[in-house]
Formats: C-alpha cells, sequence, structure tokens
C-alpha cells in the first residue's frame, strides 16, 4: 500500500517511476538547445561589430585619412640626336636667287634645364643645286651646301609623364653658302622659329619630328651685290639620346 502510494504521489509530481525527475534525454537536449542559442546570438554578434568596424562608403580608398606624398621626377640633362632634314625655298628677295629647295642632315645636342625648358645647339647641312643668280659661285660651281651653325631655345608644352612632348623652338643662327667644287663660299647670319614633337619610346630614347622656318640673309662671295634673304621651310625626323 506504502509503495501503490508512492508511485501515485510520484506520478502527481511529475517524477518517474522509481523517483527520477523526467528522462535524462530530455534535459541534455534542452541544455544543447541553450548552448547553440546563446552561441548563435555570440557569432551573430560578432559578425554585427566585424561589418560595422570594416565598413567603408562606396568610392573612399582604404588610405583615406592618411598622408599622400607623390613625387615627380622632371626629365632633365644633357641629350644628343642627329636626323635627315630638308630645305624648301619659300622665296629668295632682295638679291639673286642663290639656291634652290635640297635636303640633308643635321645633328644636335643641349641640356634639359627643367620641364619646360632647354637650351640646344645645332650643325645642319643641306645640299643644293645653284640658283639662276649663283653664278658668283664659279661656273662648275656643281652642288652648293648651306650649312647652319644655330642655337635655340625649346618650351615644351605636354603635361607630366607623358610618352608625347610638344615643344616650341626659336633661335639664331650662323649660315655658310659653299660651292662644293670651287670652294667659294659666303657667310651670312638668320634665325630660325617653329616646333616639335617628341615621341619617347624607350627610357632614354626619343624619335621626334620638327618643322621649322629659316629667315638668312646670304650674299654671293666677292659681290657687290645686295644680300639675298632667304625664306625657307625646314622639316626633319630625328632620334635623340637622353642621359
Amino acid at each position: 500500500m506504502r509503495r501503490a502510494r508512492a508511485m501515485q504521489e510520484d506520478a502527481a509530481a511529475g517524477k518517474a517511476p522509481g523517483g527520477q525527475r523526467g528522462r535524462p534525454a530530455a534535459r541534455a537536449i534542452g541544455r544543447w538547445t541553450v548552448t547553440v542559442v546563446a552561441a548563435a546570438l555570440v557569432l551573430v554578434t560578432a559578425t554585427a561589430i566585424a561589418e560595422a568596424q570594416g565598413y567603408r562608403r562606396p568610392g573612399r580608398s582604404p588610405y583615406d585619412g592618411y598622408a599622400r606624398v607623390r613625387v615627380i621626377v622632371y626629365p632633365s640633362g644633357p641629350y644628343v640626336g642627329a636626323g635627315l632634314v630638308t630645305n624648301r625655298i619659300l622665296d629668295q628677295s632682295g638679291g639673286p636667287e642663290l639656291v634652290d629647295s635640297g635636303s640633308g642632315l643635321a645633328l644636335f645636342g643641349g641640356w634639359r634645364l627643367s620641364q619646360r625648358l632647354a637650351l640646344e645647339l645645332g650643325w645642319m647641312a643641306t645640299f643644293h643645286d645653284p640658283g639662276p643668280g649663283a653664278v658668283e659661285f664659279g661656273p662648275d660651281a656643281g652642288y652648293l651646301v648651306l650649312t647652319g651653325y644655330t642655337g635655340d631655345a625649346k618650351i615644351y608644352l605636354g603635361e607630366d609623364e607623358q610618352r608625347i612632348e610638344p615643344y616650341l623652338q626659336a633661335g639664331v643662327g650662323l649660315y655658310l653658302l659653299e660651292s662644293s667644287d670651287e670652294g667659294e663660299q659666303s657667310v651670312g647670319s638668320g634665325f630660325q622659329a617653329g616646333g616639335g614633337v617628341d615621341f619617347h619610346v624607350a627610357s632614354h630614347v626619343d624619335v621626334g619630328l620638327r618643322v621649322l622656318y629659316r629667315g638668312i640673309a646670304m650674299g654671293p662671295p666677292q659681290s657687290d651685290e645686295e644680300d639675298t634673304f632667304i625664306s625657307a621651310l625646314g622639316g626633319e625626323a630625328n632620334v635623340s639620346l637622353r642621359f
């Protein structure tokens, strides 16, 4: 009777027979459920914090807020070059017509002082047929050689770190006109002005094109005639090395 009464009391209290309170499996499942939920909450919270710390507005650099330093190296130093040049005679006034159009070679060298400015010395020799007024150079003059020794300033117009650099150029020159056979020659003075473009094809190599107007006051040798003012348009294709 006592055992039956105890069993009834245990049943009424929700205990398992034999004095055990509920099943162990049910209690274990409950503890794991609480643990998993807690872990999930911790993981979600940590993820949210990490996303908040790593969030950046679109378009912003990860280095925003840090000082930035940009180093710009301007080209400078010496350079030398050589090219093929042609001089087309536009007009000859004030005296006899001395030369026809011709072509030849050019050498030059200079110093790039800054991003914008360079000073250049040049030598040019072009070969011309004598004009109708070149009788003072002798009946067997053959061809005439126009030689120029020039000094120029070049103003570069391009932006930093570009492979193509246009420029303007102007200067003065000493010019000689000489017969290839007779050796007679005359001396004149003049100026040149124009512009060109350099293409940086390698770290120290440029390929260039330029066009220069040349105005030269030149007289025949041993003559009382007035000097002839020669107007010529020169074109040049060249290659230069920068050091």
